[in-house]
């Protein structure tokens, strides 16, 4: 008996994979799907409000109800001489203008990874946060604790703890930067250039080591204890290391975004590589 050929039945061909353009934009809107809705929009939202309140909550109340104690005429305008903006961490106020301008984004703007074109308060939010908010609020944070921890009266005597209150010393020099590491998990941001980021972070330090010496001049006395008791081979070397760490600070926060958004970094890359081409 013959025996019959069975027909051999092709499999069909896998479709072709997509460009990786299209690979890139469905990342993308994966990722615009998930962060600008649910639980991110909400924790994003309530992270800028609690920012914006506590911040403006204790710039008012350091104002009006900090008072140094009445001192003899002449001490008190050595005292007086730049009021309280002479002090980094009365420059919580950069901290309110950032949250109040996320909030107002978060609510009249757009937190999509990478929108087209990026509007103005987008950029001017991403860069504030990049080159001042999170660098400063981390030399703050830590250059407080670590000198408070090694000899409280170099930097916060203890006589200030009739005016000061704990909760607001906590406000300025604690949460001001578990509010920066929260924003960083909580917002996708692209950081700018390198040279335009830590550009703007060293030209604020340096406008502010100016002032301390502004303040010096006119007033006799330094800003900090510290710088009283030091020399002033000490002091140079003190300030440089100011601002070299705020520039470790930068580079600590582009860290943590690229690490944090590796996947949405990875799509936008990939995306703008293959429209070029």
């Amino acid at each position: 008996m013959a025996r019959t050929k069975r027909k051999r039945i092709k499999a069909p061909r896998p479709p072709p994979p997509p460009p990786p353009i299209e690979i890139a934009e469905q990342q993308l809107a994966n990722s615009n799907s998930a962060y600008t809705q649910g639980v991110f929009k909400y924790l994003r939202v309530l992270i800028h409000v609690l920012g914006t309140a506590q911040f403006i909550y204790g710039i008012y109340f350091h104002w009006f109800n900090v008072n140094w104690p009445q001192l003899k005429e002449e001490e008190e305008l050595k005292t007086r001489w730049g009021g309280k903006f002479k002090y980094l961490t009365f420059l919580d106020i950069l901290q309110a203008i950032y949250h109040f301008l996320a909030l107002v984004n978060d609510m009249f703007g757009t937190n999509a990874v990478n929108p087209e074109p990026m509007p103005i308060l987008r950029k001017i939010k991403d860069y504030m946060f990049a080159a001042w908010a999170f660098p400063v609020a981390h030399n703050v944070s830590i250059t407080f604790w670590i000198i408070y921890a090694y000899d409280r009266e170099l930097i916060f005597p203890a006589e200030l703890d009739a005016i000061f209150p704990a909760w607001l010393n906590h406000i300025v020099h604690t949460n001001v930067s578990m509010l920066a590491i929260l924003d960083v998990f909580t917002c996708f941001r692209q950081y700018p250039s390198r040279f335009a980021g830590i550009s703007g972070t060293v030209i604020f330090m340096l406008l502010y080591i100016i002032w301390m010496h502004i303040v010096r001049f006119f007033s006799g006395e330094w800003v900090y204890p510290l710088l009283e008791v030091i020399n002033w081979p000490m002091r140079i070397i003190l300030l440089s290391s100011m601002v070299g760490f705020s520039v470790l600070c930068y580079l600590f926060g582009e860290y943590l975004n690229l690490k944090i958004w590796a996947p949405e970094h990875k799509a936008i890359e990939m995306r703008n590589k293959h429209k070029i081409h």
